[in-house]
């Protein structure tokens, strides 16, 4: 769409140089893009890659404002400023940039989708997408052609204001992804809904073709009525139809409400199928297909994870569940989100409700089921952090708050440890209810902590630790484990705790922003979202490196086994 406008522009105002420039470039992307698509694949911060694109992008469509400038109404045999040779490969340079930001992602996706998924109906969608986005652009050239110039520059700079204001809320929500924003992970789950995946911002891009063509259309009525208006008032001046705009597209954004409120539509399975399977090992987990089962608390058999699936009426967040109890951490969108934590009992049915502080994080229950551990980010602490966490203790036999880890004692090489900045989560049980163990975040270093939940103690065991997970057996602890200085080195390790021998997990190079689930005493399980979708894979690789990690159950996260 950008780089349609761009040429129908220059083509109204006899840029033929700039347009010629404009086609190089679209030559140029073509091998870019899988050279591109190859990169964004390899690196290990995408999220970065992503923001800088962004903001060149936005670079780029404000340097194309002076095109807008000019014309050839005041005298048509007027040349237009042309590029010089420099210039001209420039201009060549940035559509290449503005094309292969998206067609890398598209051509990722669709190996992705038909290498790795071999899904033929995710390939074919994804086909389709691009194919319907090409010929949007191209009905957009011919209809731009045929448009005066001065509407085809109301035309023009409508789109390039929402352009340039998507592309900045794309650079912010990718920045804060790729942690380089403070409070990064508030910012980024804040700005979710406006991002090109959330449930406000898929909207913009069809405001893109939307917003231009009503602009024309309002151009248009207004000079059929410039005498009515000139008698009754004055005509509409930039301001106004770019505030007309703005809050026009707000309405439009917000009539999509709906689609962020979870989706209740679609009926549970029945009670008698939810127990049929609920009595063999299963796999309780997110649904993240897309439709009206997504965010589903959902149920598989744990010998055929990819088979059928059995849907509760109960949408979660993140979920946890042992010993016939357990929590769905739920978010209810709207003017004001609200969080609760949900009690569910042996037969996955709701019962009374927690209210939570702040946006659902993570959430695990004690393998007797007597106690369940919630964390949640927060706002307003009175100190300077990367982000601020609240993880709270609760009775599932009552609902009732035991305490935040806040509110234990922490000792660290047998003294007292204090600070103001403690944040703790990622909470995993041992068999015993009692002993527990968390990640301790305070003054930019996070620490292994081991609880005594009696003693409403907490000891330091080891550094550089986070979301740790207790294999069944206890005597294995997984987590994620900084390896370098950027945002996302972080890789998968086992510690054994009998013998402190730390290993790294090979099969799983990738970073990982997940606490594993143990599919058994030998093998992890961890979702990995999908680049530029709402959706998420489970993926199960093993401790000893025997075998590459794959897909354990497809458009899922959130995994917990259940025997």
């Amino acid at each position: 769409m950008p780089v349609a406008v761009a040429l129908v522009w220059c083509d109204a105002i006899g840029a033929r140089r700039s347009a010629a420039a404009i086609r190089r470039g679209l030559v140029i992307s073509i091998p870019a893009s899988f050279a591109g698509a190859w990169l964004f694949r390899a690196t290990a911060n995408q999220a970065l890659s992503e923001s800088l694109l962004a903001v060149c992008a936005v670079a780029i469509a404000i340097r194309f404002t002076p095109l807008l400038r000019g014309s050839r109404a005041s005298d048509p045999h007027l040349p237009a400023r042309e590029p010089g040779a420099w210039a001209f490969w420039a201009v060549s340079a940035a559509s290449c940039v503005v094309v292969v930001r998206q067609t890398m992602e598209v051509l990722s996706l669709l190996y992705t989708a038909s290498v790795e998924l071999r899904s033929l109906e995710a390939t074919y969608a994804l086909v389709a997408g691009a194919v319907g986005a090409g010929a949007i652009a191209w009905l957009c050239t011919i209809g731009g052609r045929r448009l005066p110039e001065p509407l085809l520059r109301e035309a023009t700079w409508t789109f390039l204001t929402l352009f340039v204001v998507q592309g900045l809320i794309y650079a912010f929500h990718e920045l804060s992804e790729a942690r380089l924003l403070p409070w990064s992970d508030v910012l980024h789950t804040a700005s979710e809904p406006y991002g090109p995946d959330g449930v406000y911002g898929i909207h913009f891009s069809s405001l893109l073709f939307v917003a231009p063509a009503a602009a024309v259309a309002w151009s248009a009525i207004r000079s059929r009525l410039r005498v009515h208006l000139a008698s009754g008032g004055r005509l509409m001046t930039h301001g106004r139809a770019a505030a007309a705009i703005t809050l026009s597209s707000c309405a439009f954004m917000g009539m999509q409400q709906s689609d962020a409120r979870p989706p209740q539509a679609a009926p549970a399975s029945r009670a008698e199928d939810l127990a049929a399977m609920a009595a063999r090992p299963h796999v309780l987990f997110r649904d993240t297909t897309s439709g009206a089962n997504f965010g589903r608390l959902t149920m598989a058999s744990l010998d055929a994870p990819t088979g059928e699936r059995r849907w509760t009426a109960v949408t979660c967040q993140r979920l946890s569940f042992a010993g016939g109890r357990g929590l769905c951490l739920h978010l209810q969108r709207g003017v004001f989100n609200s969080y609760t934590a949900v009690l569910l009992d042996r037969g996955l049915k709701p019962g009374a409700s927690i209210k939570l502080e702040g946006l659902p994080s993570r959430t695990r229950t004690s393998a007797d089921g007597r106690v369940g551990a919630v964390t949640v980010f927060v706002l307003g602490d009175d100190y300077a952090a990367a982000f601020s966490t609240r993880t709270t203790l609760i009775d599932l036999a009552s609902g009732d708050e035991i305490g935040e880890l806040e509110a234990f004692s922490t000792w660290r090489d047998g003294a007292r440890f204090r600070a103001v900045d403690f944040n703790f989560w990622g909470v995993t049980f041992a068999r015993d209810g009692n002993v527990f163990y968390a990640a301790l975040r305070t003054g930019g270093l996070t620490f292994l902590v081991r609880g005594d939940l009696a003693l409403r103690k907490l000891t330091v065991v080891r550094e550089n630790v986070e979301c740790p997970a207790l294999s069944p057996d206890n005597r294995l602890l997984a987590y994620k484990k900084r390896v370098g200085p950027s945002p996302d080195s972080w890789r998968l390790h086992v510690l054994d705790l009998q013998t402190n021998v730390e290993r790294i997990i090979a099969a799983e190079t990738r970073y990982i922003d997940d606490q594993v689930e143990w599919l058994d005493d030998r093998h992890l399980l961890y979702d990995i979202p999908r680049r530029t979708t709402t959706i998420s894979d489970v993926w199960v690789a093993p401790i000893d490196g025997a075998e590459p990690a794959r897909i354990f159950l497809p458009q899922a996260e959130s995994p917990i086994v259940v025997r």
